[in-house]
């Protein structure tokens, strides 16, 4: 079936499983980024930046299946209903989780790399801002800065449908993104511009899934060759801009597409649970990787952890994979009592 410009994606109801794994291993790429501090590198600095290259910004990921996911499903959105929906299974669940996190960071231990000005605010100014930015938990920006996207839907799909065309903004939007990287003064916004163009690659990818998937086979190469370029840019510390994460991400998540698209069967069912879950990783595993912290900071030195201090445990491959599949399968055993608890309703409590 030919796809017309006025037209819904026609398979818009068809399960795509190799996107399903891709989120999958995307939330396990994540869990490993947010180990790699956990540990001290200064005996193996190059094992720590490759592997920090390999998982550090791969939310890349998720924002181009986010994108990709919108687009597929879009035959049946419903703007209210979409708002409803996320309000549900994001915002109530990233409140509740957020609790914890408040609590500790204005009542008992300043939190690090906060605006120098921040803890002379009101505790109220101070929760606002921390629910505003996601700042008061490592992997919590994502959620500030996803509701801008779900705010922009009519946009998006505004575009897709009637003017399919702008998809190619998409090119120097990118290069704006290399260009400005992910951090700046403006928080959310500063990441929403910089994650925009891949959120948007996704919905092209989607919209036009048979000559997406053809060319990215074709030229395969090219895009490796411009993956291993960022990677190497990342790990040699090359000067920035650009900012090589998302010069390497960006075709990864093509290349990954493809890869998955053609091998997903060699994982058969073994992720399938972790993606369906991966919005509940993403939520709560820092509360593990900050548990592990103060596990390892009182027995090493007798003392709880108070926020400094905590990289002991050496940086090799061997502790590195085995604290974060701790964490990753500490998360998901969390997840699953969470499930048996609240039972329908856990996607609200958790997010899964």
């Amino acid at each position: 079936m030919t796809r017309t410009p006025h037209a819904p994606t026609p398979q818009g109801k068809e399960f795509q499983h190799h996107i399903h794994v891709f989120r999958g291993v995307a939330i396990i790429l994540i869990v490993c980024a947010h180990t790699v501090p956990s540990l001290d590198w200064s005996a193996n600095p190059l094992l720590g930046r490759i592997i920090d290259g390999i998982a550090n910004e791969s939310s890349i990921f998720f924002f181009f299946i986010a994108g990709y996911l919108f687009q597929h499903l879009s035959a049946r959105f419903r703007f209210r209903g979409y708002l409803q929906q996320k309000l549900k299974t994001v915002i109530v669940p990233y409140l509740i989780l957020s609790v914890p996190a408040l609590i500790i960071f204005t009542g008992y231990v300043q939190r690090e790399s906060m605006w120098p000005w921040f803890y002379t605010l009101p505790v109220w100014e101070q929760v606002a801002l921390f629910l505003l930015t996601g700042k008061h938990l490592a992997p919590l920006w994502f959620v500030p800065t996803i509701a801008l996207f779900y705010l922009l839907a009519p946009l998006l799909l505004w575009v897709d449908r009637r003017a399919p065309r702008l998809y190619w903004l998409i090119v120097p939007l990118l290069l704006l993104s290399i260009y400005l990287g992910r951090d700046g003064p403006h928080g959310p916004i500063d990441k929403a511009i910089y994650l925009f163009p891949v959120y948007v690659l996704g919905m092209a990818f989607s919209r036009f899934q048979a000559q997406a998937e053809a060319l990215v086979a074709r030229f395969w190469l090219p895009l490796l060759g411009v993956t291993l370029l960022g990677l190497a840019g990342h790990v040699l510390a090359w000067r920035e801009p650009p900012y090589y994460l998302m010069v390497m991400k960006a075709p990864m998540a093509l290349l990954m597409t493809i890869a998955l698209l053609r091998w997903h069967h060699v994982f058969d069912k073994r992720l399938d649970y972790i993606a369906h879950v991966s919005f509940g990783i993403f939520f709560i595993h820092a509360y593990f990787i900050s548990a592990l912290k103060v596990l390892t900071v009182y027995l090493l030195h007798g003392r709880f952890y108070a926020g400094e201090g905590a990289a002991d445990l050496p940086g090799t491959l061997p502790v590195f994979l085995a604290y974060a599949l701790a964490v990753l399968l500490i998360s998901v055993l969390a997840i699953r009592i969470a499930q048996k608890l609240f039972g329908k309703n856990s996607r609200m409590v958790i997010g899964a």
